[in-house]
Order: C-alpha cells, then structure tokens, then sequence
C-alpha cells in the first residue's frame, strides 16, 4: 500500500512538472489595424501603440507577414494551419438563421469542414486550458461555437463586428449564455483574459484575446458618435489628432494599453519567460471607409494589394526569441498553428480533416532572431475574386470578380484575367505592371495560383 501511495504521489509530482515545464501562449489579434497604425512599423503615423513597441523591442517583429484580406478567413487559417478557400471559410460564415426548433441552422457553405479540427481542440488534448475573450465570427451553429470548437471559456460575441458598449440588442455572451456589462468591450475583453490567465497559472494555458478594435462603429463624417471614452480622447486631442482619426487613434491605442496590463500581470505571476506572446492584425486597415493607415502599401482590407494583406506583427519570448530581433522573412496567418502547437509540444499533423496543413513552424526562425530562412514557398490568396500570388518578391495582382464560392467559375476567370506583375522589392506601392518585362515569371506565378484556386473545386 505504501509503494502505491509513494507511486501515486511522484506521478502526481511528475505530471505537475509537467505542466509546469509547458509553454503558455497568448495570442493578440487585432481588428482591422493598418499596417501603418502601429508606432514600431511605420515612423510617419500619429498612432502610438507603445506596447507594441514594447513587445517587438524585446521580441522580434515582421515586416512581411501577411494574412487574408478578410477577418473571418485570417481567423479560420490561423485556428486550422489551413488555406481559407480549401477549409470552408472562403469568406464570413454563414448564418445566423434559425430552425424551428430555435436552434441555428449549420449553414451548407461558409462554414468550417466539421472533419477539420481547431486549434484548441488540439491544445486540450495536450492538457491546456482555452480560453477566448472577444471576437469569434466562426460560425453560429452548435457545433461551431467556440465551447464546441475546443474553448473552455468564451466571453465575446459570435460575429463579425459588433459595437463598444451593451445595448438591449448586444450579442455578448459568456459560453453561451447572454451576458450584460456596463464596461466598455475592449476593457471587458482585457479583463476576462487576465482572469483566464490568474486562474489557470499553474497550468499551461491558450489565451486568445481577439479584440474588436479597431472595427467599426467609429465616428466618421455621417456618424459623429465616439466609440472610444473622453478620457482616451483628450489624449489625441492634445496631440492636435483630428477627428474622426482621433476616435480611431483613441479606440486603438487603449486596446494596445490593455496588452500592456497583460504583459504586466504575467510579470507579476513569475511567467514572462514561460508565455509567447503572438500580437498581429487580421487585415490591412480599411481605408475606403474608417481613417486606417496602411503606411507606404496600396489598397487595404478586402483587397489584394498589400495594403490588405500584410500587417503589423509581434512576438515575444524572453529567453527563447532574442530582443530586438527583425524577421524580414514572409509569415503567413496559418503558420500560427503550426508554431502554437510545436511550442506546445504536441503532435504537430501533416494533415488536419481531409486537408494537408499548409502552414509550417516558425519557431526555428524565431529562436535564431528571424536570422534562419523559411523554406521557398509560393504564397496564394482569394477573396471572392480578389487575388494574389507572391513568390519571392514577385507578385500578381488582380480583381478577377466576384464568384460566390463557385469555384469552378473562379478558375475559368482566373484563366481568362490580366493580372498585374510587380516587383515588391523595388515597387512597395504596386505601381508597375512588370509582365511584358518578365513574361516568364508571369506565366509560372499564374500557372500556379490557377493550380492552387483549382484545388478548391474539391473540398467545397
């Protein structure tokens, strides 16, 4: 009896340790956040996000990272390393409609593969707690709500965009009960996470803090209400910041302030050196409607153009990610899935559902400072028409139209378009089309990304 008492105690010590010696994972992803809206990345903008800063002075922080030109598709490709058009998400989900049961329906298109697992489905098994505080817009149904989707703790709301402050109308939950708050959102979501991750200390955790900031509504010409507090105001007023970039300013840079009290708290808690922080937007700023800064890029979200597509991006590790480190290198949002779960020292899949993973681990790259190269892979992305392929610093560009998820349509005008080719290296501003210099590159980058949009065929 002894024996399985002294037996039972070292596996208890044994799987503690265990736990303990886990790395947790913070990721911080905000809303429409331009790539010239971050203080680190672009000298020429009156935004300051000195937590960011922060986070790249003593991390590294990438001047190529790209992600979908969309929230919902970033979203989907970074919880399942998968491209968007192959698991579903080609766009935002689909839905909320409902039976008459008073359930929500599973819509037949825009939704994730139910054969395609999570990420923290994933981190679960590998004994982690979950947690999501803010933005979900994954889908609707009860086998997509982040609970059944591998999420111990949900606080936020399941769609795309939702306003700063409770309404009879607001759709925030708290795992899937309504939930009503006088806070404003964005201290709301800060708050839940630090709870999350006070709870949860002497175990490894995921904590996905998904901001809605610096979404929509905010003030412009035709709304001139504030999303964001006085007090968050004066401080751009003084800096002469006008309006309505002032409430975008204010709204973002207190978002960037609450990351700071994370940070904090983990100082406090002994477990800087046991957290990678990941901190990056889900696509470029929107431009076309809200005061966004994509610094020297064209376009913004919903768009091809780089303006869409890359993003200010930073991550943290101290002892593990040397300070001060610049990674020039192209991340991509799937690559987060396979960087989480190789930290986290799980089985990291060749295949998720009947997919191939397309996303490979950075964590290699980012202990050696971003000095080690990513293989050479041909990035591609689609939004309903709005393409791109990036090899190297080659790129084509175009706006072939909208299919509506019809894939085979999609193929026969990608054939059909004119794309433009630029040069990223010399042409930051995709200003100059390169194709009749170069038609050789032309048609091989095509080629491919008519291989690639041809592939979606079979899994929608």
């Amino acid at each position: 009896m002894k024996r399985f008492l002294l037996y039972l105690a070292l596996f208890a010590l044994s799987s503690q340790l265990l736990a303990q010696s886990k790395t947790n994972i913070v990721l911080v992803l905000t809303d429409d956040q331009g790539y010239g809206d971050a203080s680190f990345n672009w000298p020429d903008t009156d935004l300051q996000t000195p937590v960011m800063d922060r986070i790249a002075e003593n991390g590294i922080r990438f001047t190529q990272f790209r992600v979908n030109p969309l929230c919902a598709p970033t979203r989907s490709s970074i919880m399942t390393g998968t491209h968007s058009i192959y698991n579903g998400m080609w766009r935002g989900p689909g839905g909320p409609k409902t039976g008459k049961d008073g359930k929500i329906i599973k819509p037949d298109t825009r939704v994730v593969h139910d054969d395609v697992r999570m990420l923290p489905e994933f981190l679960k098994k590998a004994g982690y707690a979950t947690g999501l505080f803010g933005k979900w817009h994954l889908g609707y149904d009860e086998d997509n709500v982040p609970n059944a989707r591998g999420f111990d703790e949900f606080v936020g709301f399941p769609g795309g965009a939702h306003p700063y402050r409770w309404t009879k109308n607001s759709k925030i939950e708290r795992n899937g009960k309504p939930l009503k708050t006088d806070k404003h959102f964005t201290d709301l979501f800060a708050d839940e996470a630090i709870r999350f991750i006070q709870e949860n200390k002497d175990q490894p955790f995921f904590c996905y803090l998904a901001f809605n900031a610096v979404h929509g509504p905010l003030r412009t010409d035709k709304r001139p209400n504030d999303s964001a507090r006085p007090d968050w105001l004066e401080h751009y007023e003084k800096l002469g910041v006008p309006q309505p970039r002032r409430d975008y300013n204010a709204v973002m840079t207190h978002a960037d302030d609450r990351v700071g009290d994370i940070l904090d708290n983990l100082d406090e808690l002994g477990l800087s050196e046991d957290t990678l922080i990941i901190y990056l937007s889900d696509n470029g700023g929107m431009t076309h409607t809200y005061p966004s800064n994509n610094g020297p890029l064209r376009g913004g979200k919903g768009e091809g153009w780089e303006g869409g597509l890359r993003v200010p991006a930073v991550m943290q590790w101290p002892g593990t990610i040397p300070a001060g480190s610049v990674s020039k290198a192209s991340g991509v949002h799937f690559d987060l899935f396979a960087t989480i779960l190789e930290v986290a020292r799980t089985d990291n899949p060749d295949k998720n559902g009947r997919l191939s993973v397309d996303g490979i681990s950075l964590l290699e790259h980012l202990k050696s400072g971003g000095k080690s190269a990513l293989p050479n892979r041909t990035l591609f992305f689609d939004l309903w028409g709005k393409q791109a392929a990036i090899q190297g610093p080659w790129k084509i560009v175009a706006d072939t139209g909208n299919h509506n998820g019809k894939f085979d349509k999609a193929v026969s005008a990608a054939k059909a378009a004119d794309y433009m080719l630029v040069n990223l290296e010399n042409d930051l501003g995709e200003t100059t089309d390169l194709k009749d210099k170069h038609p050789e590159i032309y048609a091989d980058l095509k080629d491919r990304f008519v291989a690639w949009l041809g592939k979606a065929i079979d899994y929608n």
